[in-house]
C-alpha cells in the first residue's frame, strides 16, 4: 500500500514537471555556458585529490534531460527521459551547443533516452531552472546542505550529546563537503541522508513503533527515485546509525532484529521503486527495458573492468580506499579519534563509572554496528564493475563505515548501558 502510493506520487510529480515550459530553463543553461566551458567534464577542485572531483558529465546529462522539449506526450516523456547529444561531442559541450542553438551542429544532433532510472531529481531541477542558472543553483545547494547539516548536528547534540556529533562530522569530511554542493550528481543522496536523519531524531515515538520501518521503506524508495547509482547506502547507513541509540532500551536480540528489519525494508523499498519505473515505462511509454536491464545488471555486477580486464574484490576495495585514505583525511581522522577518546576517557574517569559487561554482552551490542559498517564492502562486492570504474565517487559509501564504527567506539568508551540510561532519562524529561 505504502510502496504503491509512493510509486504513483513519483509518477504524477514527474509528469507535472514535464508539463513545465523549457524555454526559460534553456536560456538559464545558455547563460551558464562558461561554467562548464571553464571546468570541463571531470574537474578536480584540488588537483590530485580524487574526492574533490566533480562529475560534470552526469550533471550535464541531468541539465540536458531537464531542458529537453519533449514530444508532447507527458507520461511517455516522463518515462523515456530523453536528452539531446551530438556526434563527436562530449556531454558538457553538447549541453552548451543545444542551449545556445548552435545551428551548424544541428545535423549532428540526436536524441537519446535514459529510461532505466527514475530521474526524480527533475521534479526539483526543472522548477529551479525556471528562475536560476547553474551557478545560482549551486549556491542554493550549498545553502541547503549547510542548513540541513546544521539542523542535524543541533538535534544530535540536543538528543544524544556533543560526542555523537563527532562521527557524523568525520563522515561529512570523508564525503568532501567542498565538492558536494557543486555537483548535483553527488547531492541528492546527501540531502536524503540528512533529511532522513533529521526525521529520525525529531520523531518521539518509541523505537518499537512501526513508523520507523515505514520511514526506511520510503528512504529506500526516495533514493531509487532521485539517485543515479552514486553512493546510495548513505541514506540507509546514516539514519540507521542515528536510530540505534534510541534502541538502547531494547534487549540485544530485539535491537539486532530491528537493525535487520530496517535494512531489509530499505533494500525492499529501493528495489520496488526501481522495478516500478520499468513497469511504468512499459505501461505508459511502451518502452521495453528487459534486454537493456539484463545487460546492465550483468555488466555492473561482473568482475570486469572498463576495458573488460579481469578484476578482483581486493583490487576494487583498494581503489576506493586509496581515495578515502588520502593523507589529509588520515591525519585529521587520527587527530579527531585521539582527541575524541581522550575526552571520553576523561569523562568516564571523572564520573567514576566502571564497565560491568561481559564479552557476550559486548558482542551482542556491537553486532548491529559491525553489520552496518561492512555493508559498503558487501555493496562493492556485488557491484564490483560499477565500483571499480566509478571508484572516485563510489568511495563515499565508506561514510557508512566511518559513522558506524565511530558511534560504536563512542558508546563502548562511554559505557553503552550508561548511555542507554541517560538517553532514556533525557527523553522522559523532555
Amino acid at each position: 500500500m505504502l510502496a504503491g502510493g509512493v510509486l504513483l506520487t513519483g509518477l504524477l510529480l514527474l509528469a507535472v514537471a514535464y508539463m513545465l515550459p523549457t524555454g526559460r530553463m534553456k536560456s538559464h543553461i545558455a547563460e551558464s555556458d562558461e561554467v562548464f566551458n571553464y571546468e570541463g567534464i571531470y574537474p578536480q577542485l584540488m588537483y590530485g585529490v580524487k574526492s574533490s572531483q566533480l562529475d560534470n558529465y552526469t550533471d550535464g546529462l541531468m541539465y540536458a534531460t531537464a531542458i529537453h522539449p519533449g514530444s508532447g506526450n507527458v507520461l511517455r516523456d516522463a518515462m523515456y527521459n530523453a536528452r539531446y547529444e551530438y556526434e563527436d561531442t562530449n556531454m558538457v559541450q553538447a549541453l552548451n551547443d543545444y542551449a545556445n542553438d548552435v545551428s551548424v551542429k544541428e545535423s549532428l544532433r540526436y536524441e537519446l533516452g535514459y529510461a532505466r532510472y527514475w530521474h526524480g531529481y527533475l521534479i526539483i531541477l526543472k522548477p529551479l531552472l525556471l528562475f536560476l542558472n547553474v551557478g545560482e543553483i549551486r549556491m542554493l545547494n550549498l545553502i541547503m546542505q549547510t542548513l540541513f547539516l546544521s539542523v542535524l548536528l543541533y538535534l544530535i547534540i540536543q538528543k544524544y550529546g556533543a560526542p555523537y556529533a563527532v562521527p557524523v562530522i568525520m563522515t561529512v569530511l570523508l564525503l568532501n563537503p567542498v565538492a558536494l554542493p557543486l555537483s548535483l550528481q553527488f547531492s541528492w543522496v546527501y540531502h536524503i541522508s540528512l533529511l532522513g536523519s533529521i526525521l529520525i531524531l525529531y520523531m518521539k515515538q518509541v523505537p518499537e513503533d512501526n513508523i520507523y520501518l515505514f520511514l526506511f521503506i520510503v528512504l529506500g524508495m526516495l533514493t531509487s527515485y532521485f539517485d543515479l547509482l552514486t553512493y546510495p547506502l548513505m541514506t540507509l547507513g546514516l539514519p540507521l546509525v542515528l536510530f540505534l541509540p534510541k534502541c538502547m532500551t531494547l534487549s540485544p536480540v530485539k535491537r539486532i532484529l530491528r537493525t535487520a528489519a530496517t535494512c531489509i525494508l530499505w533494500f525492499g523499498g529501493y528495489a520496488a521503486m526501481w522495478i516500478g519505473k520499468w513497469i511504468f515505462a512499459f505501461i505508459f511509454g511502451h518502452i521495453n527495458l528487459l534486454q537493456e536491464l539484463s545487460y546492465k545488471i550483468s555488466e555492473r555486477t561482473s568482475m570486469r573492468g572498463y576495458s573488460e580486464e579481469r578484476i578482483t574484490l581486493l583490487a576494487t576495495i583498494a581503489k576506493v580506499l586509496k581515495v578515502a585514505l588520502n593523507k589529509p583525511y588520515v591525519l585529521i581522522f587520527i587527530s579527531l579519534f585521539i582527541g575524541y577518546f581522550i575526552w571520553i576517557a576523561y569523562q568516564r574517569n571523572k564520573g567514576g563509572k566502571e564497565r560491568k559487561n561481559d564479552i557476550k554482552d559486548i558482542l551482542l551490542y556491537i553486532l548491529p554496528y559491525v553489520f552496518i559498517a561492512i555493508l559498503p564492502f558487501m555493496w562493492f562486492g556485488f557491484f564490483a564493475n560499477h565500483t571499480y570504474i566509478h571508484y572516485w565517487f563510489a568511495y563515499r559509501e565508506l561514510g557508512v563505515t566511518v559513522v558506524a564504527i565511530g558511534t560504536m567506539a563512542l558508546e563502548l568508551m562511554l559505557g553503552y548501558n550508561d548511555v542507554g540510561t541517560d538517553l532514556l532519562t533525557n527523553s522522559k524529561n523532555r
